[in-house]
């Protein structure tokens, strides 16, 4: 799959699963670590387009055929730590070793979506950034205080007020 004109082969996104599912936002976190890899390898065998509430609800939450997702918001409601948890992970790398795939579930959402970092790096903007800023406009400062350590949330409101300035 080609993102941004470079080339992210299946293997680099499944290696880049691998290091994320072992990190310590997930190795505690069975479901999300499922939630993952399953959006993940659906969209590598291009079912990315099934992706649905009712198809994740079954798949990785093991609810039954009478799960009704407008009564049952568990699948939107992981998504959403899902996303979190990811930001956090890039957020946690970065600066450290460079990571070769970044992804990201964009809101509305659970088609992951591949960009490559070094592509990314070399833009004018930083995606991680860019990450957070979505973030902050979709969730409150209450949601990210419940699903963020302290130090994460004091540098998330320092940056959005360096980029208001």
């Amino acid at each position: 799959m080609s993102q941004e004109g470079r080339k992210i082969t299946d293997e680099a996104v499944r290696a880049q699963v691998a290091r994320i599912i072992v990190s310590e936002g997930f190795v505690r976190a069975p479901r999300m670590r499922r939630f993952l890899e399953f959006i993940v390898e659906e969209t590598l065998a291009g079912r990315g387009n099934q992706l649905a509430e009712y198809t994740i609800g079954l798949a990785v939450f093991d609810r039954g055929a009478g799960f009704e997702p407008a009564l049952d918001p568990i699948v939107r409601n992981d998504a959403r730590r899902l996303r979190l948890k990811l930001l956090e992970y890039y957020r946690q790398v970065e600066g450290g070793a460079r990571e070769e795939v970044l992804i990201e579930v964009p809101k509305g959402a659970y088609l992951p979506v591949f960009r490559c970092m070094k592509a990314a790096q070399s833009s004018h903007r930083v995606p991680i950034f860019d990450a957070e800023r979505r973030l902050v406009s979709i969730i409150s400062l209450d949601d990210l205080a419940r699903s963020l350590h302290p130090e994460l949330i004091g540098s998330l409101i320092m940056r959005m007020q360096g980029a208001a300035a």
